[in-house]
C-alpha cells in the first residue's frame, strides 16, 4: 500500500483529527510500517487537497 493511501486512511476515519505524531503512530500500529512525522507532514504538504488543518490537527475535508 502506498504511504499516502495509509496517511489517508488512518485520518479519515478521525472525524475529531490527528496530530502528525498521532498519524504515525496509528500507522505504525496498524500496518507495522515505521514512518516518521517528517515523512507524514511532506505527504500532507503534496496532498493538499486530501485534508485540512486545524489547530496542528489534520482532518478529512469530508468531517466538515
Amino acid at each position: 500500500m502506498d504511504p499516502k493511501d495509509m496517511v489517508v486512511e488512518i485520518v479519515y476515519e478521525n472525524k475529531d483529527g490527528l496530530f502528525p505524531l498521532e498519524i504515525a503512530a496509528g500507522i505504525e500500529k496498524r500496518y507495522g510500517t515505521h514512518m516518521t512525522t517528517r515523512e507524514v507532514e511532506k505527504i500532507i504538504e503534496k496532498n493538499k487537497k486530501l485534508f485540512v488543518e486545524e489547530n496542528g490537527k489534520f482532518k478529512s475535508p469530508t468531517h466538515f
